[in-house]
This record gives C-alpha cells, structure tokens and sequence, in this order.
C-alpha cells in the first residue's frame, strides 16, 4: 500500500513520477524532523513538496503542471513551471497539518503559487547567492533541498547559521559524492567526451549535471558545516543508485508531448483517464520505492539535521 503522500505526490506529478518518487524518498528521510516555532522553507518553489509533506491534500483533478509555459523550449533547458496568471487555482481538499513562517524563493511565479496553499504565513522573494535578508536568530526551524544549486553553499551556510537561533535545527538535503557516476549525461558524455552521447545533454536539461557540481562525501559536508558553526544531529543516506538512474531518464523527455495529450483529452473524460493513469503508475512505483536501500553510505543524497 502507497502512504497517502506518496498517493498525493502521484497524483499531483502524474506526468512525471520520477519526481514522484524522489520527493517520497525525501519525505521518508526527513521523517523525523518537525518545524516548530518561527520557521523558513528556504527554496520552497511552489511549496507542493512541503503542503504534502504536511499533511496537504489536493483534489484529485489538481496536479503541478496547470500553468506552464515556454513548452517550446523545453529543451533549451527553460523552467516551464515558472509560470502564473490568474486562473492557477490549487484545488486543496485538507488544509495541512502545520504551518510554516516563511516561504522564500527567487522565483516570484513560483511564490505566487505557493502563496495559495495555506501553507505559508508569508512568502518573500530573494536570492539565496546573497545575504539574506532576516536578522540574526530569527528562525527556530530551517529547511531547504536547493542549497547545491546555490553558487557556493559554503556561503549559504554560513548565513543559515547566521539566522538560525541557537538551539534551532536545520533540515538540509545535499548531494553525496556518489551522484556523478549515477548521471548518464555525465558517466558517459562528461568524462568521455564521446559525441555519440552528446544527446544526452537535452536528456540531463541541467538537472544531475548542475547538481553534480556541489557533490561531497559525508567528510567534505561536515567540514563546511563545522566552518559554518553547524553541528550535525542525524544523518542518513537515500536515493539508491537505482532510483536515482531511473530518475535521470524517468518521462522527462516526453513531458511536452504528455501535456499536449492531455490538454486534448475531453474535461468530461479527465478525471476517469487520470485515475487510471495514476492507478496503472502505482502497480510500479509503489513497489519500486519500497526496493530503496536505506541508510546505504553509496546512496545519492545526504539528509542531515544540524544545530547551532
């Protein structure tokens, strides 16, 4: 039986369950850590991972992928989901279980979004590459999973500490130094310089290859950590070698065509085509989930929980 974020996260990125999948395995690696007091989801995009993560529960007719755009660039490695009008209207059936203080993002579209959840008590709009802008010890409880595809996250650490009370904790998700060999793009393109597998570049869209650029062992991050004037609380290790070389392929490069599809599906026939494809999707993801190893120290991402 799928757990009913997985159900929801399923349903919401039925046109990409590779994504599905990763942010489930997230979830479950975070399963111990709460938000309590003042608290920051620091790159919370459109805030869709945190809602289901609390709690939050959408109409099944919802899903990520209602404004969009530049689908004509996909391949040029444009985000399409930075996008927002109007009619963007998050269909919520249960209000999460908690709330979080501060949603913050650089991408305005994107907090527009996440600003119509319930989830968050305000939104604020910046960049992570600078210094932030909160005061000192404002925040009891920290999260965020973009601090790698920040330019240095040893700068970005240090202004995490910076805002974090002492006694606070910090959630962090960060690439193991086992993610490169796990990319195709780079396993077989990057190091090889093969042009046979150049294609694989449109596949990637940036996505492992970027990431791949801050990957470090368990040694490297707690160095960067103890600089930065961060304890380490919990760690663990998730994203089996396997997922993650599911995840690199997954339906990413159909995604346009997907969504061209469905927008000629009759509305009157959506929901019943939905439903079957999410229940089809479950016969597969649920029990591919359930072959994570966990706690693997070769797995691709590190979760750790810090204080200061």
């Amino acid at each position: 039986m799928a757990s009913e974020n997985f159900n929801q996260l399923l349903n919401v990125f039925w046109l990409r369950p590779e994504t599905a999948l990763w942010r489930y395995l997230d979830i479950e690696a975070m399963r111990d850590f709460e938000f309590i007091g003042r608290s920051l989801d620091f790159g919370c995009g459109d805030g869709l991972f945190s809602f289901i993560r609390a709690g939050g529960e959408f109409d099944p007719l919802f899903d990520a992928f209602q404004k969009t755009a530049n689908l004509d660039r996909f391949y040029e490695k444009v985000d399409v989901f930075d996008a927002y009008d109007d009619s963007y209207a998050p269909l919520v059936a249960k209000r999460p279980d908690y709330q979080i203080t501060v949603g913050f993002d650089h991408k305005p579209n994107l907090l527009k979004k996440a600003a119509g959840l319930g989830l968050y008590t305000e939104t604020v709009v910046g960049d992570g590459n600078e210094p932030l802008s909160f005061e000192d010890d404002s925040f009891d409880t920290i999260f965020s999973n973009i601090v790698y595809w920040l330019n240095d996250p040893a700068i970005a650490m240090a202004e995490l500490c910076r805002i974090l009370r002492p006694g606070g904790q910090l959630c962090l998700m960060l690439p193991n130094a086992t993610l490169p060999d796990y990319s195709y793009f780079n396993r077989l393109f990057v190091q090889t310089k093969d042009p046979a597998w150049s294609w694989l570049d449109e596949l990637d869209r940036g996505r492992l290859s970027d990431n791949i650029k801050q990957a470090a062992s368990d040694k490297q991050w707690r160095e960067i950590f103890g600089s930065a004037g961060l304890k380490v609380r919990r760690h663990s290790n998730h994203l089996s070698k396997h997922i993650i070389q599911a995840w690199d392929i997954g339906f990413r490069p159909m995604f346009p065509a997907f969504l061209k599809a469905v927008e000629a599906i009759p509305v009157d026939r959506l929901a019943d085509v939905k439903s079957e494809w999410v229940e089809s999707l479950k016969r597969f993801a649920v029990p591919f989930a359930a072959t994570e190893i966990h706690d693997n120290p070769t797995n691709a991402f590190h979760c750790y929980v810090l204080s200061k």
